[in-house]
């Protein structure tokens, strides 16, 4: 009976001021909205140039239904179902001036609801042989969340710190090729029912201009 009190309470609180009330406002809101057909990002490059990030259509990738999102030439496809976002993983090696497949999966990239202190570690291994030559493929991604907090322009509040650093590895396993390690590392703020309002790395910054979101 007590717990039924406790829960009754909690939930009364959460109702209450709905929209006044930041805790129910951020468990409530969509932080990657990708399934809006239609729906547009417009953003600002630092020093100059915009992005562009358009939610196409849905198709079907590895087996399952997501969403196309485009952004210049390149194609990304997410999956926000089940209490978790989902990322398709088309990982390929550069040998001999052509792009080979190496891993292709789906990949959880978030979990629902967000909140401070969230962490998780992402990793696979995989290789492939092209032209009688073994090609190797290693990638390590460490995401933190943090916030919530406002965006770095001040203009989005409630807003989620993801923070990624990212290490692949690439190996030609042959004479004279030694292992390529590429290191990144990005921060991320998402917005309620906005998604990306920023994203930093150590050489580019995104903000976001413009949002119209999809059907």
């Amino acid at each position: 009976m007590t717990r039924t009190i406790l829960a009754a309470v909690l939930l009364a609180v959460l109702m209450s001021g709905c929209d006044s009330n930041p805790l129910y406002l951020r468990l409530s809101s969509n932080y990657m909205p990708v399934d809006g057909i239609g729906s547009v990002w417009e953003y600002s490059v630092e020093g100059g140039g915009a992005r562009i990030v358009t939610v196409v259509d849905q198709v079907i990738i590895g087996q399952r239904p997501c969403y196309r999102l485009q952004s210049g030439a390149r194609y990304d496809y997410w999956i926000n179902e089940k209490g978790r976002l989902e990322h398709y993983e088309d990982r390929r090696v550069l040998f001999n001036g052509f792009e080979v497949p190496v891993y292709q999966a789906w990949v959880t990239y978030l979990e629902w609801p967000l909140a401070h202190g969230m962490a998780r570690r992402d990793s696979a291994s995989a290789q492939v042989v092209s032209q009688g030559v073994t090609l190797s493929h290693t990638w390590i991604r460490s995401t933190v969340v943090t916030g919530p907090e406002t965006s770095p322009n001040g203009e989005w509040d409630n807003c989620y710190r993801v923070h990624q650093q990212e290490t692949v590895i690439n190996w030609v396993q042959t004479a004279g090729y030694t292992p390529d390690t590429v290191y990144s590392v990005r921060d991320i703020w998402l917005a309620p029912d906005v998604g990306m309002v920023a994203k930093i790395t150590p050489d580019s910054t995104l903000t976001l201009t413009n949002y119209t979101p999809g059907q």
